[in-house]
């Protein structure tokens, strides 16, 4: 009679745990759903600098303020074709779901007006007239990328003596990252020295939204029972098509720190 603990094959649920542990470990761990980014076209290259200054917000404030995000998946579309009698399904096409992002919304509603202007670009609305642009007018490409967080090692932390100053100017002065933040930061506001040895964030999967626009930017709900929560933008992007690739799920430590430091792994250019 099997074992109650076995699985096909006569293996040991514990053989299996532990192949499963194993091979967790040599494909750099599991995904986590809460790293991510988002990399939309700047205001500047849709509207152009002059009209990019009404809107401030850039992209990195909006790869910050993005809450969620999806990245896209593809059905194949099929006809039935009959040969020989019998009838199986052919593949003749592809489509793909409009992809949905949420962003944080702040007060001075940057992430909105983005949206807003981007969709006057798509359809021109002066008075009572409307003007649909050419798509090649208000297209434009977008990144979603799957992290995987880097490490740090501790070096050496201190504090800097620092003038007494109001907290109003004190907390708006900058953190200064040390060779990019790879080797730590000076925290004025904090009056801190940080040194770290600390690696970037990698990219394990990446997909670009090839010929994208906002088709909906919906409505914000605002109520008296909403307190101390924060409101949030919910937008929908229609795209021509997706590719996937750039993942580096594949770079070890070492090949993360000549990657973090902005050098070539010695190793490669050796031959190694």
């Amino acid at each position: 009679m099997p074992s109650l603990f076995s699985i096909g094959g006569g293996s040991s649920r514990t053989q299996s745990i532990d192949s499963l542990k194993g091979m967790i470990s040599r494909k750099g761990g599991v995904a986590n759903p809460t790293l991510f980014k988002v990399i939309l076209p700047s205001p500047s290259t849709i509207f152009g600098s002059g009209m990019a200054s009404e809107i401030d917000t850039s992209v990195s404030d909006l790869t910050l303020l993005a809450s969620s995000v999806q990245i896209p998946g593809r059905q194949v579309m099929t006809v039935e074709r009959e040969i020989g009698g019998i009838i199986q399904k052919v593949a003749n096409n592809t489509a793909h779901a409009d992809v949905n992002m949420n962003f944080r919304v702040l007060n001075n509603y940057g992430a909105k007006k983005y949206f807003e202007m981007w969709q006057e670009y798509c359809i021109g609305q002066e008075g009572d007239e409307i003007t649909p642009a050419y798509a090649s007018d208000y297209t434009f490409d977008v990144k979603i990328q799957q992290l995987k967080k880097g490490f740090g090692i501790p070096i050496y932390n201190t504090a800097i003596p620092m003038p007494k100053l109001p907290s109003e100017i004190q907390n708006r002065l900058p953190k200064i990252d040390i060779l990019g933040g790879a080797f730590g930061s000076i925290d004025l506001a904090q009056g801190e020295l940080d040194l770290d040895f600390s690696t970037g964030d990698q990219v394990v999967y990446e997909c670009t939204l090839i010929g994208a626009f906002p088709t909906t930017v919906n409505a914000i709900e605002l109520s008296d029972g909403s307190n101390n929560q924060v409101i949030e933008l919910s937008i929908s992007l229609a795209y021509r098509r997706w590719r996937s690739g750039g993942a580096t799920s594949n770079r070890d430590a070492l090949g993360s720190i000549f990657n973090t430091i902005g050098l070539p792994d010695i190793r490669k250019v050796a031959g190694l």
